[in-house]
């Protein structure tokens, strides 16, 4: 079953927030702050305006990613607003449920049965997942640009943290938490595999122009990357540069 949080309206509140560079700016601020920001002091690290620093708030907050609350006993006059957002989970931080434990155990027999190769079963499940579950997903010819937006929001609620980032040649949807992190580090060939063949699956039934896509596991220490090159025959494509 594919995950699903919300309504349409919901979902694309949340896919503009994570679209936003500024956006992302300031969530990543709030999440290594150990206490909460006032709009100016967040301005003043973003070296924002204040006005555009409110504005980016207030979808940050609709979209349920940072809360506010007024300031405790404030020395004068109206209270300030403050903001804080969660910050991802660690690993070590994580529920065990019975599911991890169950994919922990599949993912293994998985890498380990047969002489098939896992990985290109594991991305053919992928695949599979991603043209038979997302049934609600618009099926209209789209540009990769628009692929690479849908996807970021579906990512975004399977709990990926997913990041937009686009250069002439290609877009990177960098993920910066994985909910299946400690089965992936264990059986990334199984586990990174699925997740590479959902992408290419979304592509399919988005009717995507053809395109090279990659996923580089751990590209960081603590992110993947997705790259999806821009294709000639994508009307956004632009030329490389000199």
């Amino acid at each position: 079953m594919a995950i699903r949080k919300g309504t349409v309206a919901e979902r694309a509140s949340t896919h503009a927030v994570l679209a936003s560079g500024r956006r992302v700016r300031l969530l990543d601020v709030l999440r290594v702050s150990p206490t909460p920001m006032t709009i100016s002091e967040l301005a003043a690290v973003c070296d924002l305006h204040v006005t555009t620093v409110r504005f980016h708030l207030d979808a940050l907050t609709t979209a349920g990613l940072v809360s506010a609350e007024p300031e405790p006993n404030p020395a004068r006059g109206r209270p300030r607003q403050l903001y804080r957002a969660p910050a991802p989970l660690e690993p070590d931080h994580r529920a065990d449920s019975g599911y991890e434990r169950l994919a922990g155990v599949l993912a293994t027999h998985w890498a380990s049965a047969g002489d098939d190769d896992p990985a290109h079963r594991a991305e053919a499940a992928g695949r599979a997942w991603g043209l038979e579950d997302f049934t609600d997903t618009p099926v209209s010819p789209r540009s990769v640009e628009e692929a690479a937006n849908t996807i970021t929001t579906l990512f975004a609620e399977m709990g990926f943290d997913p990041a937009l980032e686009s250069t002439p040649e290609e877009l990177r949807i960098r993920l910066h938490a994985c909910p299946f992190e400690p089965v992936a580090r264990e059986s990334p060939n199984v586990v990174c595999a699925v997740h590479l063949g959902l992408l290419r699956g979304v592509l399919a039934r988005l009717h995507a122009p053809e395109t090279d896509i990659r996923l580089i596991p751990w590209e960081t220490p603590h992110t993947c990357v997705a790259h999806l090159a821009r294709h000639t025959s994508d009307p956004l494509a632009r030329a490389p540069r000199a």
